[in-house]
């Protein structure tokens, strides 16, 4: 039977993600995960993709907010409620209603980044959907669901293929599995990890954003995911969650696969 193995929230969309041993999935999936984001001046969305640099961000949770590092940077504080003007920007051609953070940290991600950049938060009253033919959950700056899972024996299967590995890391999942087989999860369409159940609603379509390391972009692993996990134009790896209900998880909750697709209907 397949465990929980990871559990990590990303607070700042494209920048270091933060692993827990427990987590609550509340209505928008991890709590706080992608709830604030870095936006250029036209308030569009500043990624890995766009910045590779990105990822030499770490970010910490602290009782008051965020302390995000990078080399060569002062620590930067954001608190968990910015109160800054509202900011309207757009993720993917979506407008949101984000909140500005304001203070140090437009200078900070400027600086950081070496170009004009802000860093805009996600309040609860921002309204965000995921694609209709998906469902209809909440989301907020995730690039569209809620929740991102990826299996241990999956990416073993892909460093076998590989010169140099991969960490699981790299995939910037929210739910990290051990056990089963590689790419049973292309099969599953509802699963219960602990007392939580999650629709499996479609497998994630691979960017760019893999081939960052270290701050830089390369070719791999995409290059080989193409050459075995392309369908049609899409790359996929992972699946992507809509959480059933609210509560909590933890790392080594069991994970039951409650239904599986119709082979036959594919």
């Amino acid at each position: 039977m397949p465990t929980l193995s990871g559990l990590f929230t990303y607070p700042i969309k494209s920048a270091g993600g933060v692993s827990l041993d427990r987590a609550h999935v509340g209505p928008l999936g991890l709590d706080l995960d992608r709830r604030w984001m870095v936006v250029d001046d036209t308030g569009r969305q500043l990624t890995q993709r766009d910045c590779p640099r990105m990822a030499l961000a770490g970010v910490e949770v602290e009782p008051d907010g965020l302390r995000v590092t990078a080399p060569e940077m002062p620590d930067l504080c954001v608190p968990f409620e910015p109160e800054g003007p509202p900011h309207p920007v757009h993720i993917f051609d979506q407008p949101v209603r984000a909140r500005q953070v304001g203070g140090e940290a437009d200078g900070w991600w400027s600086a950081f980044l070496g170009l004009r950049a802000a860093l805009v938060h996600f309040p609860d009253e921002a309204e965000r959907r995921m694609n209709p033919r998906f469902g209809t959950a909440r989301i907020s700056f995730v690039d569209g669901n809620p929740l991102h899972l990826v299996s241990e024996a999956s990416v073993a299967d892909l460093n076998a293929r590989l010169t140099v590995p991969v960490p699981t890391a790299r995939f910037r999942a929210n739910l990290v599995l051990s056990g089963g087989d590689p790419y049973e999860e292309d099969g599953w369409r509802r699963i219960r990890i602990g007392g939580l159940e999650f629709d499996v609603v479609e497998p994630c379509a691979r960017c760019s954003v893999l081939n960052v390391s270290g701050g830089r972009m390369g070719a791999e692993p995409l290059r080989t995911l193409t050459g075995y996990r392309r369908r049609g134009r899409l790359v996929e790896f992972g699946q992507n969650l809509i959480h059933a209900a609210q509560g909590e998880l933890a790392v080594g909750d069991p994970v039951t696969v409650l239904r599986r697709a119709d082979l036959h209907l594919q």
